[in-house]
């Protein structure tokens, strides 16, 4: 199928691999369909792109790639909701803020994006508690794996 894209011009993706955010994503809940987009010049960051609106996407990022404990719990609800069966049908994406100085680039560990890579069923969780921050600078560390090196994980949860 073709996506129309903003910012990506015309697009060609596979339409079974298309996300369903049921509920839609907070905050942007009129929008439900969702492809992500990778693109080599801005690995590690990939874009959450909506198949409803050219203009909507966000800058998204495996989040075990800044800070490889991650880890949060999914109530059996959204388990339901989200129709897993099996650990190994989980992707998780984290959603960054890019501002117009890259320096202050963060990522919300608060609020993480859980796809089943089975049936596409999506769906951004917000978490409760004070175990993730929803604004950690990030910057350094994709610097780190774009030079190859390790992030420092115990550094990044500072505010």
């Amino acid at each position: 199928m073709l996506l129309d894209t903003a910012r990506f011009g015309q697009i060609e993706i596979d339409g079974d691999k298309m996300l369903n955010f049921r509920a839609g994503v907070p905050g942007l809940e009129e929008y439900h369909i969702f492809a992500v987009l990778r693109f080599e010049e801005s690995h590690p960051i990939m874009w959450l792109q909506s198949s409803e609106e050219p203009r909507m996407s966000l800058p998204v990022l495996d989040p075990f790639l800044i800070k490889p404990d991650y880890a949060f719990d999914i109530s059996d609800e959204d388990a339901r909701e989200l129709e897993l069966t099996s650990a190994d049908e989980v992707q998780v994406l984290s959603v960054l803020v890019i501002p117009e100085r890259l320096e202050d680039m963060t990522v919300n560990f608060a609020a993480p994006i859980v796809i089943n890579t089975r049936t596409g069923a999506s769906k951004q969780l917000i978490l409760g508690g004070d175990a993730h921050s929803a604004r950690v600078p990030v910057f350094l560390d994709i610097a780190r794996f774009l030079r190859g090196g390790s992030t420092d994980a115990d550094s990044v949860e500072k505010d």
